[in-house]
């Protein structure tokens, strides 16, 4: 699991003051960026290499609002990965009060540049093998 820090902007939020749905997709992408920079597989790496991973799926659910310049914590762990998928989860979380914002999971397919679906395993195993092995498996 990783930790990543997002400050929330002022354009992010709504008429209500609370932040828009929408952007909780976003970091969860800036969040998973950052995460496999730390993993070393970064997307500038990836996409030099000629890999593709676009989202096929994702899905948010909401617990509390955030609001201007608060921060939260978005935790990372990847929770599958089969060579040609993986599926991300995610947890954002108020810094100063620990409160659960919302959860999340994004599921993404790799794809070469032509936009045909890859298995890592086979032609990038230096890449497949570092996913492999950050694989969180689900709490029993």
């Amino acid at each position: 699991m990783t930790d990543y820090i997002h400050r929330v902007q002022y354009y992010e939020t709504d008429q209500m003051g609370v932040v828009h749905h929408s952007n909780h997709i976003r970091w969860m992408e800036e969040a998973r960026i950052s995460y496999l920079d730390s993993l070393g597989i970064g997307f500038v790496t990836l996409e030099s290499r000629g890999i593709y991973s676009p989202v096929v799926g994702v899905e948010c659910r909401y617990r509390r609002p955030a609001h201007f310049d608060e921060r939260i914590r978005i935790q990372v762990e990847l929770r599958e990965y089969k060579g040609m998928h993986l599926r991300v989860e995610y947890k954002m979380i108020r810094v100063g009060d620990d409160e659960l914002i919302a959860t999340g999971s994004s599921t993404h397919c790799f794809t070469n540049t032509a936009g045909k679906p890859i298995a890592l395993s086979k032609t990038h195993p230096d890449i497949h093998e570092i996913l492999a092995a950050a694989v969180v498996p689900a709490e029993a």
